[in-house]
């Protein structure tokens, strides 16, 4: 049997196979590379059209509190900061300082980047009702992006008897230079949560009261002395009607030198009422109280007007210095035997009733010695000395010389001051101190040097003086001791010697000066390493917005002498702007505490590592604050 093969038809085969399996496999790679190109066409271009993304916060809100917008700018190149139409009863600020973020996103292999920019925009309602939000408009890679309308229901917090403050002063009536004590009292009503039978006792319901977001006057600044000895006030329970309040008072001593009305400042104080609370258990089981929302309760303090009168013309006399009070005077002296023109110290006391009001008395003057006509024989300085305070007296020391012998006792030193309850002026004398005065020793040049006819019964000379016109030459001829100069021998231990005592004295001495500086300066130690501190602040731990406000804040107080953590924002700016500051680092510096101010309310707001570089680009301006000068009264 034969059998036929065909050897070129199978090769023919082979090869048609091997040719369309090569086509059909570079068709399919053109297809993928061209779904590959517009694919990253399409990726690209979606990443180069940015968009905006609105987010707006609660639609209830409370007249006077911030509330918040954010607008999201995501996958742009370019972009503007959002623009905020006017609104009426709305004040807007667009907040510096928006946050950037990118994140990225790999599922089954494919990456996803989205690149957002935060901008914040703080909103403040100024009055109650239904308030319409018209669009905010953004620009986008050179498109603009507008939001839609959005209304809120701005509410007023009714106040009603939750909070009472009150501002009493004694006396209602002052005369100038009178001290008049204000006494500033916080009447807080208990909160109390009948559903759990929760009450929040005197401590809780201080905390409640917003420190920061107040404002207090004049009452700042034993608020803060008590922040600095780590206490507050104490509250007691009151009650008032029907209801249980606890009531907190704060107190403070004015001194005014102007006649008219007493201003105690803006007193507003800002309560955060809860809404509820919410009983929750650990992991233990044991029972815990969480305040579930709060609403502000705010109040300005009302105060009966106090005026200030001046001190009557009619029966002033001609040594009143300015004394305001009733006082007593003391009076002492040391030695008590001098000869003519020898010192005797004068130590004159004035001392103010214990029951009164205290008085300013760092700026009580002394009486007019030199004015006094019973201190006519002795000689006083010109400068009076200022004198130094110690609790209720303050005690002046002068220095007295005799001008004559024969004196035996230092005067009664009259001390005139007003009395504010008898409304006239009044004489306050101290008793007069026994003294004795000699005449000064004369030198007797008869018992030196005797005459040629003199005494004979004195010492006799051994040697008889003569008479020359040659100087120092003709007594005796001038050695070569005398003229030449010799070089001491290089002893070192004798150098040592002369030179180590002199030296130890002068470091010594610099050591005891700078630790009596500190002890009487403390602020200045605490000036000189503020800057230290507040970088350890940005290197501690909580959020990057609370860091931020505390160093630069902390700064600013350890460099004006302020208390530390008691400055808001905006007690900062005036107090740099009072200081001196110039412009550029002080807007510089509220851009920053805003920023921060802004991190707190939202987070994503705030990029921390620029808030971080911003604040201590500032420092080195703001370490170079000085405090200003004190006034001395109150109404000064």
């Amino acid at each position: 049997m034969r059998r036929n093969h065909h050897p070129t038809h199978h090769r023919t085969s082979t090869i048609d196979s091997y040719a369309k399996a090569k086509l059909h496999y570079q068709w399919m790679s053109r297809l993928l590379f061209g779904m590959f190109v517009a694919l990253a066409s399409t990726t690209a271009t979606a990443i180069a059209d940015g968009e905006a993304e609105f987010r707006f916060s609660n639609r209830e809100v409370w007249v006077g509190q911030p509330f918040l917008i954010e607008v999201d700018v995501v996958n742009a190149a370019t972009w503007e900061d959002p623009i905020v139409p006017e609104i009426d009863g709305v004040s807007s600020t667009v907040l510096p300082s928006a946050r950037e973020s990118t994140f990225t996103q790999i599922v089954n292999g494919v990456a996803t980047t989205r690149s957002t920019r935060t901008f914040v925009i703080r909103m403040v309602a100024e009055k109650s009702g239904i308030i319409e939000i018209p669009s905010i408009s953004v620009m986008v890679d050179g498109r603009r992006i507008t939001s839609r309308s959005w209304r809120v229901i701005a509410s007023q917090s009714k106040v009603g008897d939750l909070l009472v403050v009150e501002i009493i002063g004694t006396p209602d009536d002052a005369w100038v230079g009178q001290p008049v004590r204000l006494n500033l009292q916080i009447w807080v009503e208990q909160f109390v949560d009948r559903k759990n039978n929760v009450r929040l006792d005197e401590a809780d319901m201080w905390g409640l009261l917003s420190l920061g977001d107040s404002s207090w006057g004049v009452f700042k600044e034993p608020l803060e002395e008590l922040s600095r000895n780590r206490r507050r006030p104490s509250g007691r329970r009151v009650e008032r009607g029907d209801r249980t309040y606890f009531l907190y008072e704060i107190e403070y001593i004015d001194h005014p030198v102007r006649v008219g009305a007493i201003d105690p400042g803006e007193v507003r104080i800002v309560l955060r009422q809860p809404t509820g609370l919410v009983v929750q258990r650990d992991i233990f089981n044991r029972r815990q109280i969480a305040v579930e929302g709060f609403r502000p309760v705010m109040q300005t303090a009302r105060i009966r007007p106090i005026s200030v009168r001046p001190l009557p013309e009619t029966g002033r006399p001609a040594t009143f210095t300015g004394a305001v009070g009733r006082f007593t005077v003391r009076a002492s002296a040391e030695p008590r035997e001098v000869s003519v023109g020898d010192p005797i110290t004068l130590r004159f006391e004035v001392t103010e009733e214990a029951d009164a009001i205290p008085g300013d008395l760092a700026n009580l003057r002394p009486p007019p010695l030199r004015e006094l006509e019973a201190l006519a024989d002795f000689r006083v300085p010109d400068d009076p000395t200022t004198g130094v305070v110690e609790g209720r007296t303050k005690t002046f020391t002068e220095t007295l010389r005799p001008e004559r012998d024969g004196l035996t006792e230092i005067p009664a030193i009259p001390f005139v001051s007003f009395d504010p309850e008898l409304g006239r002026y009044v004489t306050a004398s101290s008793k007069p101190i026994r003294i004795t005065v000699k005449a000064s020793e004369r030198l007797d040049l008869g018992a030196v040097v005797r005459s040629e006819g003199g005494n004979e019964a004195g010492p006799r000379r051994t040697t008889s003086l003569t008479a020359t016109t040659g100087g120092l030459r003709a007594n005796h001829p001038v050695s070569e001791a005398v003229v030449r100069y010799r070089r001491i021998k290089d002893d070192w231990t004798i150098i040592v010697f002369a030179l180590g005592g002199p030296i130890v004295f002068l470091v010594g001495f610099a050591a005891i000066r700078r630790r009596e500086f500190r002890t009487a300066n403390p602020e200045h130690g605490r000036a000189v390493g503020a800057r230290r501190r507040a970088i350890g602040i940005l290197n501690g731990e909580g959020t990057m917005a609370d860091r931020v406000h505390a160093a630069l804040c902390g700064l600013i107080a350890a460099r004006l002498h302020l208390a530390d953590g008691t400055l808001t924002a905006r007690e900062a700016d005036e107090a740099v702007t009072t200081a001196g500051l110039p412009d550029e680092p002080r807007r510089e510096l509220r851009a920053v505490l805003d920023a921060a101010e802004a991190g707190r309310y939202a987070p994503a707001a705030t990029d921390p590592s620029e808030l971080r570089s911003r604040a201590e680009a500032l420092m080195p301006a703001l370490d170079g604050l000085r405090p200003r000068l004190k006034m001395t009264g109150r109404n000064a």
